[in-house]
Formats: structure tokens, sequence, C-alpha cells
């Protein structure tokens, strides 16, 4: 057992120094087939409605973001993103991400029993010098062997590398994630630090570093909990630079994004970008949305969806068929922010905290959303630094909207028993939806060991890293009951559907958009085709607004099965 541990860092070693010598770029595998289990609950509806197994072996599963028990059910403040996309918080591998596998489909490379294997075959090989491995334990610590497998047909294997139980393991890419019984239904949140995934590297030698990864293949080894492969990564070489820093400037319906050149220089021929509302990647042969000859940005204009999310890859051009890998910048047209500088936020102590709690030391934030616009979801973001002996498990947090009396679902908490700094990250909360005018916040902090009442002896709220952003939408956003078609003239067929909306006189559409009960926008659509592919939506009632090129504009209720 020593004997692997050290053949293992020797690994880690040799790739790290071989690192040294080349450019490298973060970039996820993308897995074509290999996952046979579906651990992961999504939508509306029971859990067991939307997985087919679970990760341990005794009913438990994930929950994305999403997960509604029925369409009345509080939002979620922990699970899985929404858009699949991990990442990673490994400090040494920072910009390292991983794209997960649809909810709506098998996502775990699953391994129930000793000499269990499988293989996740890629739709993007790739040339790496380190692989890293998404994965995590259920029901107890695992071992596995991981095969590297090259396009040239020959293998790099990896002997028993240990994988944690997903509650309380070191080096995890992702954590605080929630998890559901099937049985019940019963939620729970992990107390914003369990459960976790793991990130494993696998160090590739000198030797094979210029071949081309199209798979791996895992298999379990020995007794223990149950693997659950999610994903991989690779920390890739690619003789074009890839641009960096990429940042996104927003205004209600536009935005401009910069970015910086490659440290390996300017490219050649400038740079290509792709915009998209969907987080799926674009590979090597796909058709960039724009050029941009010289200079390092670009203005989207201003026909943007206030409160869409929008995908913005770049890659550097440096010509002929020479390019870099695409790197991606996740952005909100119609967001705004405000950030408390007033000095440190004071914790009270308090031996009990729940989401009715008060404290008579609240930072307190206020924004004026601007006029024509209303709230369509709140983040919020913070650090949580100890004194003298207090411990970063001691803290509790909670935000609250002042302005409607609402709270959030769940009391934050720190963790680990010991001093330092915890991170808080919150999305997506509906605590001030739909309000308009001035809305103010307040972000009540606790602490549950350490003197009386108010100050910031144990534990405080960081100066300047207390940040409300939110993400609005046009007030004037239909409701359910304003929509219908003039005339009863169908623009769609058929309704219900199941993946794909057919457009009626769809070379007549400047634009589609499909918008939940909510006036929420699920996706966007410039200039579409006559099919509309809607198979990656959870299942319910939307509505579907065509913005034709004469300027009219044509709605309709439509249902997805």
């Amino acid at each position: 057992m020593k004997r692997k541990l050290l053949t293992f860092t020797g690994l880690i070693l040799a790739g790290m120094f071989t690192n040294q010598l080349y450019a490298q770029d973060y970039q996820p595998f993308t897995v074509q087939s290999g996952f046979n289990a579906d651990v992961i609950a999504n939508g509306v509806g029971t859990s067991a409605s939307s997985t087919n197994n679970d990760v341990d072996g005794v009913s438990y599963a994930f929950v994305s973001r999403d997960f509604q028990l029925t369409a009345t059910s509080a939002a979620l403040t922990y699970g899985l993103p929404i858009n699949g996309i991990i990442n990673s918080a490994v400090a040494s591998t920072s910009g390292l991400t991983y794209q997960l596998g649809s909810y709506s489909a098998n996502n775990s490379l699953r391994l129930q029993t000793a000499g269990d294997s499988g293989t996740l075959q890629f739709s993007n090989p790739l040339s790496a010098t380190v692989v890293y491995m998404l994965a995590t334990g259920g029901s107890g610590n695992c071992t596995v062997d991981a095969t590297v497998n090259f396009t040239d047909n020959t293998s790099q294997t990896f002997t028993g590398v240990a994988i944690n139980d997903w509650y309380g393991g070191s080096s995890y890419a992702i954590q605080g994630i929630g998890r559901i019984n099937k049985t019940n239904d019963n939620l729970e949140s992990g107390s914003g630090t369990n459960p976790r995934l793991y990130q494993l590297p696998l160090a590739i030698d000198a030797a094979n570093q210029s071949k081309t990864v199209k798979s791996v293949t895992v298999t379990k080894t020995g007794t223990g909990g149950i693997p659950n492969i999610f994903g991989f990564a690779a920390n890739a070489f690619n003789a074009c630079g890839t641009p960096v820093n990429i940042t996104a400037a927003t205004t209600m319906t536009g935005a401009t994004l910069s970015w910086t050149v490659p440290t390996s220089g300017a490219p050649a021929s400038g740079y290509q970008y792709y915009l998209s509302t969907s987080s799926t990647a674009p590979t090597a042969t796909t058709t960039p949305t724009g050029t941009v000859a010289s200079g390092t940005s670009v203005n989207l204009g201003n026909s943007l969806t206030t409160g869409q999310t929008y995908y913005f890859w770049v890659r550097s051009n440096c010509g002929g068929s020479s390019q870099s890998f695409w790197r991606m910048k996740q952005f909100v047209p119609g967001q705004i922010s405000a950030t408390y500088t007033a000095g440190d936020i004071n914790t009270q102590y308090s031996s009990s905290v729940s989401t009715t709690s008060t404290t008579n030391c609240p930072g307190t934030l206020s924004i004026t959303i601007p006029s024509g616009y209303k709230v369509q979801s709140t983040d919020v973001s913070y650090t949580m630094t100890t004194a003298s002996n207090g411990w970063m498990a001691e803290q509790r947090s909670l935000l609250v909207c002042s302005t409607n009396g609402t709270a959030e679902a769940a009391v934050s908490s720190g963790s680990g028993s010991s001093t330092g700094t915890y991170s808080y990250n919150r999305t997506g909360l509906t605590i001030a939806n739909n309000l308009t005018g001035t809305v103010n916040y307040e972000l009540r902090a606790w602490r549950t060991y350490g003197g009386s009442d108010c100050n910031a002896d144990y534990n405080k709220v960081d100066n300047g890293t207390y940040t409300v952003t939110l993400t609005l939408q046009p007030a004037s956003a239909l409701a359910t009951n304003e929509v219908s078609t003039k005339g009863n003239e169908r623009i769609a067929y058929p309704n219900p559907f199941a993946d794909t909306l057919y457009l009626e006189k769809a070379e007549n559409v400047k634009k589609a958009v499909l918008t939940d009960p909510s006036g929420v926008v699920v996706t966007t659509v410039e200039n579409p085709s006559s099919a509309l592919f809607l198979g990656g939506i959870k299942s319910g009632m939307y509505i579907l607004t065509l913005t034709m090129k004469d300027g009219s504009v044509k709605s309709m209720k439509t249902i997805k099965k």
C-alpha cells in the first residue's frame, strides 16, 4: 500500500515539474458516453421520478438547485448548479472547471461492487499533463483503478486511487450541495459543508503527454463505499495561447466583454467568440458567432434579454487551423449590486438560532431598482473571520429582505473546529422577487460561543465582503393569464410537446423567447429555425413569445410533457 502511494506521489511531482516547461490550460472533458446511473434529482416532482439510482446504496441522491417536490415548494438554497458547471474549490487549480452530465439522463459512473468497471468516452479528446477526476464515495471511503486511454490505443493505469466518503473529506471540488432521501423525499442541506465531490489528480507520464486522451476506464477495487465518477478535466497543452481574465460589463439589455492577451503573446489573426444561452461548450469545429480582428473586447449590442443567463466563449486565432481552447464567461444583463463598506459587522451571541431570530447589529444594504424593472432573484456573498479562540464552526448567518420581511429558508453555518476565514456564497434566492423601488436587506450574523450580545471579539463579517447582487427583469413581464394568441392563430406545435416545438412560418420570426409562468426567461433563440429543441427543460407550462421581423409580437401557452 505504501509503495502505491509513493508511486502515485512521484507521478504527481513529475507532472508538476513537466508543467513548468509548457503552457497549460484547464479544460473540462465532455463525456459522450459511459454514465450508467442518474443520481441527481432535478425539476418538479418526487426525487424517484427524476433519478434511477442512489449515490450510497441506502437511498440518498444528490439534488440540483432547481429541484422542487411540487411547483409551490420553496426554492433550494443549496444543491448542484443548474447548468452543471463545477468551478473547482481546490486552490492550486484555480480556474479548473468540470461539466456534469445532464441531470435528466445518466450522470454518474456508479460502481457498486468490487470488479465493476466502466469507461467514460470524451467527445473532445485533449492532450494533457494532468487528468483530474471528479468523484465521491457513497457510504464510505473507496478505491479504484483508473486507466487513461489514448487515441493511439495505448494507455496509462493508476492503481489504488483513494476516493473519500461524500461527507467530510478533503481536496473537495465542491461542498455543501445537500442530498435527498429517495424513499421519503426528505431533504438535507448538509449545513453548507456536505456532501462533497472530490478532485483526484492523475499525472500523465512525460512520454504520454503528447498523446491525446480519448477516455478513462475506472474499476472499483476492494471493499468500502460506492465510487461515483461524475466527470473529468485536464491540464491541457495548446501551442496557441488562450485569452485570460475575461470580464463582463453589463447594462439592462447589453454587455461588453473584455479579456487579456495570452501570456504567449497576441495571436496573429485576432480572436473568435461564441455567444449562447446554453452552457453547452462549443467544440473546436463550432462556427464562431463573430470575430475580433484587433483589440481585446467586443460590444454585444443592446438586444440582449434582461435577466437571461448568457455564456460567452472566446479563443485566440493564431492563423490557419491553429486556434486556442475556448475560455468561458457567464453573465446576466440587468444585474445590479451593492457592497457594505461601513466596517466589520459584529456577531451576536446566541446558543440557538433560527430563521426568525434577529440581532441587535445587522448589516443593512439598500438597492434601488431602475424604473420599469423588478427583482427576479437575489445573490449574496461575504466572508466571516474568527478572532481570539473563536471557531469557524461557531458562525451563523442569515439574509433577510426587510422590505417584505422574508428570510432565507435556512441559516448558514461555518465549518471547522479552528480559527480562520470562511466564505459564503448563495445564489438564486427568491426572498425579494417581484419587488420594485428601493429594496432593503439585512445580514444577520451570530456566534454560538464567546461573550455576550454584539461584538467582533470571536467572529465577525469582514468589511467590504458583504455584497448583494440582484438579477432584474422587466416589470411588465406577462403573467400567465395575460397571454393569448391573437385570433387563436397557431404559432407552434405540437402542444403539449415532448422535446421539440415546431414554429409556423419560422422564416418570419426574428426572436423566440420561452418564459415560465412567473416571467423568468428560460431560453432565447435569435433567428430560430423551424425546430426549437427544448429537451433540457423540466416539465410544466411555459409561454412562447415570438418577435416577428415586421415588429409584431405573438404569444401562446405551451406545455412540456
